[in-house]
């Protein structure tokens, strides 16, 4: 290949791409016809794994609910027998049968009797016998038409009254059920059928009749008198067991909601069936119907079932917290690695057909990517395993012996296989307590970290995870699952950091070692650059003062020198003899307002350099003492009062009693007072009645104080001038701009606190000094006397 005349000339560049692209464009399109072919074969089996999984856990439900149902029917029918012996049937015998009968019935089941009784005599005779067994004041009643309380039946042909019912207290005495269409109807059918039927469902009424009701039914087994000779027999009455839906699908209701599972009972065996029960409600109390489409309802499980003769429908459904949230995620895993396996042959083919000399090559490459694909597809499945506690019988997957060292196939555990046998006896102990807990229901899974030996002998970390897949009535466990993952590597690499924190002390010493040098150095460098820093800052002050005293100094020199020549001219005239009146009033007119400008100037230099000097020591005086801040506060607001009253603005102090501080008086009311002028000088429009309010309160070992405006506010470029020496919005106004520097320097220095400001255009200033109770100690160039 390195001769290009001994091999053919390449096809001309348009025609060649042309092909690569054709070629290139079938790759993709079957690349990706195989990857959605995948997903969707992916899907289908997730979506049949959903259904077996969901009809596995149905199906304990349905057993649950037919055999409780069942237990029953056969109770009704095995009472009827029992009571039609008894003739007549008295309280005492009841209440010993119905004791007995209970135990094999879902609690608070009510087993009633209800004779038949015909005619006005019947009934009195009936109604004076219950009383003498001690049913007082029994008497045959119905509902009252509003339903809240009860009244004299009125007097029919026959009466099916409850005479009596257990458990005591319960059941609705003296209830005529001969009205009621519903409930006769079942009982009519079972007399006809002679043996137990179901009645349609209705609202339970109990004794209590303003108790609230739910749902339920009663299986009616009718009693006879033995037939006369020749004769038919006389139908004596029924012997009922009313059932709340509630509590015959409580256990059912707990089954299902271990396993994921959403309860509905519906009377009838019609899709729209009108649903009676439900153990899905809303967070108001409303029951909830079940999901029409989406997972759940894919995935639901439907059971028909007969109820001594009446048809009912058990629908169950996976609750939405329960569904998969990783669903589709191994079918989408499938597509998207299938687009990227397409991509990357796509990709090696284009290569390869635009470098014909790495076709091996690409080759090589591209089953090398499908070798480690498929190693990690393989590093990814987790050995399972399931043990029946019972039987002894253990299945396992080809992973498990695989990851033994077994040959698929080679090794199965049977009934005789004990695990303690191939677990390393220093992890026996913890293994088997961790197995203990979880059997007797202390926690929620098995999961546990041990060496497992080999095939060839070996000791091989694993991370071994279980759980009781079930258990039996008694609660003991009868089934566990669970899978081993191979954790050697895991555990030989915190062997090795162990290895390397046994090392760590020492080169901890040695990295600090380096540390404490830079540091030390930055410390040296952090100090120059303060000096520097220093050094700019006089050099700027220097500056700002000569600006700031040329204007007043200049002003005083010119009015002298202006005062000088007017005098001289006057003692000129006089000398002449010639001075008038009118001349001697300009003279002494012009003095004065010479004199007033020279010492209006004079004065505004000797303000600013004691400002300067200010800057200069931080404070006035640093006089240091414990004191109530509104006191001092109140008292320093009042030696401003002459001032304040000139003013049209208002301040407003708002400090609880009883803020104790040991701190700087002097310092801090230069602070407020700095703040206050300022305010009063900058914050408001001319004409503006405004309000500045002093607050404070206390935070623990601090003091927030807050000095509040509602005038114009600052911009942000205001803000950002706001603490730099000679800026002031007010220059020409009587502001020098060194207030705000000497506040800044009096808060960090002196009263040893911060101090934020926060404002917008029109929305006013609020300056928040953060305080501390007890003022550090000041440095010696601190508390120095001002120059």
């Amino acid at each position: 290949m390195s001769d290009s005349s001994s091999v053919p000339l390449a096809p001309p560049l348009a025609v060649g791409r042309s092909s690569d692209l054709l070629l290139l464009g079938l790759a993709l399109g079957l690349g990706l016809a195989a990857s959605v072919w995948v997903y969707r074969a992916l899907a289908e089996a997730e979506q049949l794994h959903a259904m077996k999984h969901a009809q596995a856990m149905a199906e304990p439900v349905r057993l649950e609910v037919e055999l409780t149902l069942a237990r029953i029917v056969e109770a009704s029918r095995s009472a009827g027998l029992l009571v039609s012996t008894h003739k007549p049937l008295r309280l005492p015998a009841f209440q010993h049968f119905a004791r007995e009968l209970s135990a094999s019935l879902p609690p608070r089941t009510l087993i009633e009797w209800q004779p038949l009784v015909t005619g006005r005599e019947e009934r009195r005779q009936l109604e004076r016998d219950a009383r003498a067994e001690g049913l007082a004041g029994f008497e045959i009643r119905e509902p009252r038409p509003d339903g809240r309380g009860w009244q004299v039946a009125p007097e029919r042909d026959s009466y099916v009254p409850v005479l009596y019912g257990w458990p005591a207290g319960q059941s609705p005495l003296g209830y005529d059920l001969a009205p009621d269409a519903a409930r006769m109807a079942s009982k009519l059918a079972a007399a006809a059928q002679r043996r137990p039927v179901a009645s349609n469902s209705f609202a339970v009424i109990r004794d209590d009749i303003g108790a609230r009701r739910s749902w339920g039914f009663a299986i009616t087994a009718p009693v006879f008198d033995a037939a006369p000779e020749g004769g038919e027999p006389r139908l004596r009455g029924y012997l009922a067991a009313v059932v709340e839906l509630p509590l015959l699908l409580g256990p059912a209701v707990e089954r299902a909601r271990q396993g994921g599972m959403g309860l509905w009972a519906m009377e009838g065996s019609e899709e729209q069936a009108p649903v009676r029960f439900t153990s899905r409600v809303s967070e108001s109390g409303n029951a909830l119907q079940p999901a029409e489409q989406g997972p759940a309802r894919a995935l639901q499980q439907r059971f028909g079932m007969d109820i001594a003769g009446r048809p009912w429908t058990l629908l169950l459904q996976p609750l939405p917290e329960t569904l998969d949230a990783g669903q589709h995620r191994q079918p989408l895993a499938g597509l998207l690695a299938g687009i990227a396996g397409t991509l990357l042959i796509s990709a090696a083919l284009w290569r390869a057909l635009a470098e014909r000399r790495r076709t091996a090559l690409a080759g090589q490459q591209l089953a090398l990517e499908r070798e480690r694909l498929q190693h990690v597809i393989d590093g990814t499945q987790a050995a399972t395993w399931e043990h029946n506690l019972f039987s002894g019988e253990t299945h396992v997957n080809e992973r498990w012996q695989t990851l033994l060292g077994y040959a698929v196939g080679e090794f199965q555990p049977g009934p005789g296989y004990d695990w303690k046998d191939d677990c390393h006896p220093e992890d026996l102990p913890r293994v088997r307590e961790a197995l203990r807990r979880h059997l007797r229901g202390e926690t929620p899974a098995y999961d546990v970290e041990y060496r497992h030996r080999r095939k060839s002998g070996e000791w091989r970390w694993i991370h071994s995870r279980g759980q009781v897949m079930r258990r039996d009535a008694q609660g003991r466990a009868q089934l566990i699952a669970g899978t081993m993952v191979d954790i050697a590597d895991r555990k030989a690499a915190e062997a090795r950091v162990l290895e390397l924190n046994a090392t760590l002390e020492a080169r901890v010493v040695e990295r600090g070692e380096a540390l404490a040098e830079a540091m030390e150095s930055l410390r040296e460098s952090r100090e120059a650059l303060a000096q520097a820093q220093q050094r700019a800052t006089l050099d700027a002050l220097v500056t700002g003062v000569a600006h700031e005293l040329s204007s007043p100094m200049s002003n005083a020199l010119v009015c002298s020198e202006s005062l000088r020549t007017e005098a001289l001219q006057f003692q000129a005239r006089i000398a002449q003899g010639s001075l008038r009146r009118a001349e001697l009033d300009s003279f002494l007119q012009h003095s004065a307002e010479h004199a007033e400008l020279i010492s209006r100037n004079v004065r505004r230099a000797v303000d600013l350099i004691g400002d300067v000097r200010q800057v200069a020591a931080d404070q006035v005086s640093a006089q240091r003492r414990s004191f109530d801040l509104s006191q001092t506060v109140g008292e320093l607001i009042g030696s401003l009062a002459p001032t304040l009253r000139l003013q049209v603005h208002q301040v407003v102090l708002d400090i609880p009693e009883g803020i104790r501080m040991d701190s700087y008086p002097g310092p801090l009311g230069q602070v407020l007072i700095n703040l206050v002028n300022n305010a009063l000088l900058h914050a408001f429009e001319d004409g503006q009645a405004g309000e500045v309010r002093i607050q404070a309160e206390a935070q623990g070992e601090l003091v927030q104080c807050r000095v509040s405006d509602n005038g114009r506010g600052m911009d942000q470029a205001t803000l950002e001038q706001l603490f730099k020496p000679f800026f002031s919005t007010r220059l020409n106004a009587g502001g020098m701009g060194l207030g705000m520097v000497i506040v800044d320097r009096l808060v960090h220095k002196v009263l040893g606190g911060r101090m934020q400001v926060h404002s917008q255009p029109g929305a006013g200033t609020v300056f928040t000094l953060s305080l501390p109770r007890v003022a550090p100690p000041l440095k010696p160039e601190e508390s120095a006397p001002a120059p």
